[in-house]
């Protein structure tokens, strides 16, 4: 009794460390896992006041993500997610613009998208890809299922496509709007299109004689920091910043297989291609697992690869050869036979989908007279298609192919599963020729484990000797053969500079203090070993002047607007034409034509706006300069001017004018001028760190 008075008179003490410990364990589980209390919780992205679900994104990522399985193309996760959130992210700008200005689609605009003869193209391209004449055709299918014999599980999966199919519509309709509202709202007035035609109406043609900044020694004229002050000054803009940026260099290792394991592979190739010579096919590596073995069987026409193709025509059966050695794979093949068959067929496909005794009543019906295109239209057909050239060479033998084969110019039943069915005709079947059974044995070289040991030994051992990012240096990594690479990182970077599934790498650089270099790390794929150093952490606002990258471009810049004075004032009145010129710029006298509204100058190149300006109102017959130039200074003479002979036509220079400087210029950066008056917050980092 006396245990338990404790134990009451200290329950006030017990429900305080018990309450401590507890919400602990909370704290530490919402820190341990990316999110807070008060955090992103649930929210992978955020745009201006809407917040994008962890779940609605899972769900949108693994519908991409199936398409891209579904065809055969890999890509790294990190930049899928990347991909889709921001397709996300843009759908929520153009939504909330659609919503702000209270764009709506009628029921009458949605009916006359999706059916009839004002159906939208695409709703006509999904039908057809249902293997439906027309969206009326597929509607009718959909929610009269009774009336063409579909059963109704079927009709319930048509119908979920046919509403999905109306929902997208319908954002397609309201988008389509907003781009004519967008389009109609920024339209060249009479002054505009005059304005475009006089910039580009006329050609001034010039002689003109240059001296390149280049051709400057650089040590006549010193840069100091002042210099590059003012020119950052100039150009604060172009380096602004809205997120949150991190400079790192890393270094990138391949995990490679080395001569040693290249030269133990060979052996063992070479050793494989002396049991294939004496066994039968492929026997000699039936089962097994380190070779990937693919046997086809295929006219010479149809071998794109030369060197297979001429072992398969020269060799005798039996013979064996190494083919190749790329990407550290070994190619042998091995040619097991060859006869004189039929390599391709031209038939017509239709594929239906109902009972027996309707496909029997088709099947009847086509080889009674019915016109295929007739056909299609009947019900239970699923789609068909004609004069298609079929490759029968590779074809396993079997039923089907003998069918084929031997098959007169009736329709017949080529193969059928509950209620699928392939009905098949055969228009024409091509002369016999050589058909070469042959094998393509593979096998992949991989690093040895005393590779990847002595790789990342070799890696530890350079970077013993660096304390701190200042001390990882592009010198010190050259000289252990390493090649050290820039990159800029934010919270929205799938990767580390161009390096795929390093996603690793920059969920470390986000997390890491100014100065600190990684441990070891692995890309996703085991396929290279990295460290990274954390040079700098910019906070939104502006790249600071003394980032190595814009330090030596304004460097450079205001070094040319040094040498840029010293030419002027070295040439200026020297001479008389521009061949005088010319001679005291050591170059030569070369023409080209200049017209305002060009971006490149023929000749001169790009970035020259200063010319671009000054060209065309200069008098003709005057030796001008010498100028300043991005890239050198120029002396030039007009001695001619072309005034285009199309007269001005406003419905002509107005579309040129929407092209560059209106309507079709702002829709192409609709997103980022959204994105201005939202800003966007992505939290991928926190739910996904490989």
């Amino acid at each position: 009794m006396a245990t338990l008075e404790k134990i009451r008179s200290k329950s006030t003490l017990l429900l305080i460390v018990v309450g401590a410990a507890l919400l602990a364990f909370i704290i530490g589980d919402f820190f341990t896992s990316g999110r807070t209390l008060f955090g992103t919780g649930t929210t992978i992205a955020k745009v201006g006041n809407e917040k994008i679900d962890i779940q609605e994104f899972q769900r949108r990522y693994e519908e991409v993500n199936q398409q891209y399985q579904q065809q055969n193309t890999k890509m790294d996760p990190a930049a899928l997610q990347q991909y889709v959130l921001n397709q996300m992210i843009q759908e929520r700008l153009i939504n909330k613009e659609i919503e702000d200005l209270g764009i709506e689609v009628t029921d009458n605009e949605l009916s006359k998208a999706m059916l009839g003869p004002t159906a939208h193209y695409a709703m006509i391209q999904f039908a057809q890809q249902m293997g439906f004449q027309s969206p009326d055709q597929l509607y009718d299918v959909a929610f009269n299922p009774t009336k063409y014999n579909v059963p109704a599980d079927q009709a319930q999966q048509i119908q979920a496509l046919w509403l999905n199919q109306e929902h997208q519509m319908a954002e397609m309709l309201k988008q389509q709007k907003l781009q004519y509202l967008l389009a109609s709202s920024i339209v060249a007035n009479d002054l505009d299109a005059k304005a475009f035609y006089d910039s580009n109406a006329s050609t001034s043609h010039i002689i003109y004689a240059h001296k390149n900044y280049a051709d400057v020694p650089n040590d006549q004229y010193e840069v100091t920091s002042a210099d590059i002050r003012d020119e950052y000054n100039k150009e604060k803009n172009s380096f602004k910043v809205n997120d949150e940026t991190r400079r790192a260099h890393f270094i990138a290792v391949n995990i490679a297989p080395s001569q040693a394991d290249i030269n133990q592979g060979r052996v063992l190739v070479d050793t494989t291609i002396s049991r294939l010579s004496a066994t039968p096919a492929v026997d000699a590596i039936n089962g097994d697992s380190n070779f990937g073995v693919d046997r086809n069987s295929a006219a010479a026409s149809s071998i794109t690869n030369p060197q297979l193709r001429e072992f398969v025509t020269t060799a005798a059966p039996g013979d064996v050869k190494m083919l190749s050695f790329i990407n550290d794979e070994f190619t042998i093949v091995k040619l097991i036979g060859s006869k004189n068959a039929i390599d391709s067929i031209n038939v017509d496909v239709i594929a239906f989908q109902g009972d027996a005794a309707s496909r029997d009543s088709l099947l009847t019906a086509l080889n009674s007279g019915l016109a295929f295109e007739e056909a299609l239209k009947r019900p239970g057909v699923a789609g068909g298609q004609a004069d298609i050239w079929q490759t029968l060479a590779s074809a396993p033998d079997n039923e089907v192919k003998d069918r084929l084969l031997n098959a007169g110019s009736n329709y017949f039943i080529a193969d059928s599963m509950g209620t699928d069915a392939r009905i098949i005709r055969v228009n024409t079947k091509r002369a016999p020729v050589n058909i070469y059974d042959f094998a393509t044995v593979t096998y992949k070289v991989y690093p040895s484990d005393e590779t990847i040991a002595k790789l990342n030994s070799d890696l530890e051992n350079f970077m013993a000797g660096v304390t701190s990012a200042d001390s990882l240096t592009v010198t010190r990594a050259l000289s252990a053969g390493y090649t050290l690479q820039p990159a800029m990182v934010t919270a929205n970077s799938s990767m580390l500079g161009n390096v795929p599934y390093t996603r690793n790498a920059v969920k470390w650089v986000m997390d890491a203090k100014e100065g600190q270099i990684s441990p070891i790390l692995e890309d996703g794929q085991n396929d290279k070993l990295i460290v990274v150093a954390l040079n700098d952490i910019i906070k939104p606002g502006y790249l600071p002047a003394d980032d190595e990258d814009i330090r030596l471009a304004l460097a450079e810049r205001a070094r040319n607007n040094k040498k840029a004075a010293g030419l002027i004032a070295e040439y200026a009145g020297k001479a008389n034409d521009v061949a005088g010129y010319a001679a005291l710029m050591n170059s030569s006298v070369d023409s080209t034509d200049v017209t305002f509204g060009q971006m490149f100058i023929p000749g001169i190149g790009v970035t020259e706006s200063e010319l671009l300006g000054q060209v065309p109102v200069s008098k003709e017959g005057a030796v001008v300069g010498p100028v300043k130039g991005t890239n050198g200074v120029y002396v030039y003479q007009v001695y001619g001017v072309d005034n285009e002979s199309r007269p001005y036509n406003y419905e002509e220079n107005a579309a040129r004018y929407s092209q560059q400087l209106g309507a079709q210029a702002v829709l192409g950066n609709v997103i980022g001028i959204l994105m201005n008056n939202n800003p966007v917050e992505n939290n991928t980092l926190k739910f996904y760190t490989e």
